[in-house]
């Protein structure tokens, strides 16, 4: 008998996960096609071997699973006493309880232990649940901009830390 739930625990991934992570991106940004530029959800859904190269070489990505299945993943990199956060993805079955706010903070935990001065994250203005989460962990916007290849307007933020 089970008296309690289990919490989700963010564990930084290995490339042996790597198409696990990548079915994660098909199924978390499928259907943003109505919503976002097509460029924008194609680079998005990153390839089984795209990810694998990420972990690789340079950066860091974190997961979280749910009943044997990657539900959640976010990248870091740390360039120049800095940290960038980006492809912060969840499952769209198991949305709306937390599992973003897991990863970020867990990310946002990271960099603070890395010792950079800040956190760049760059969000689509479309995508408001992806900003207020951001903003309810102290991350400001610091500019926007319009990004060519995409066609979109992203939103720089930025936490200082």
């Amino acid at each position: 008998m089970r008296f309690f739930r289990t919490t989700p625990r963010v564990l930084p991934s290995h490339p042996s996960e790597a198409e696990a992570i990548a079915d994660l991106y098909q199924r978390a940004w499928q259907g943003c096609e109505q919503l976002l530029d097509l460029r924008l959800v194609r680079d998005m859904q990153p390839s089984m071997g795209e990810v694998r190269s990420w972990l690789q070489g340079g950066f860091e990505l974190y997961r979280v699973e749910h009943g044997g299945h990657v539900v959640g993943a976010i990248r870091c990199t740390f360039p120049a006493s800095a940290c960038v956060l980006d492809r912060l993805a969840v499952d769209p079955a198991v949305r709306g309880q937390g599992l973003g706010r897991l990863l970020l903070e867990h990310a946002v935990s990271r960099a603070r232990r890395t010792a950079s001065g800040r956190i760049w994250a760059q969000v689509s203005p479309k995508l408001p649940a992806a900003v207020a989460l951001h903003r309810d962990l102290g991350f400001r916007t610091v500019g926007q901009h319009l990004a060519a290849y995409w066609g979109e307007p992203l939103l720089l933020l930025e936490l200082p830390l």
